[in-house]
């Protein structure tokens, strides 16, 4: 793995945990939660673990 690759699994590693935290808000919110409130969370939630996915894509691909 080069270095760049490293850093790249770290931050995805690092990314999973306040897009999980997001996540399990929208399973399972400690207040009352409306429409409007998942309409807000979701394209968070989408787009914090997207850049996870991507970055882990990047960590483990094989250079030619």
């Amino acid at each position: 793995m080069t270095g760049g690759q490293v850093v790249a699994l770290i931050f995805a590693i690092l990314l999973l945990l306040p897009g999980g935290c997001f996540l399990a808000l929208l399973a399972d919110p400690p207040v009352r939660a409306s429409g409007e409130d998942y309409a807000v969370i979701l394209p968070i939630v989408a787009a914090i673990l997207s850049a996870s996915g991507w970055l882990f894509w990047v960590a483990v691909r094989r250079r030619r």
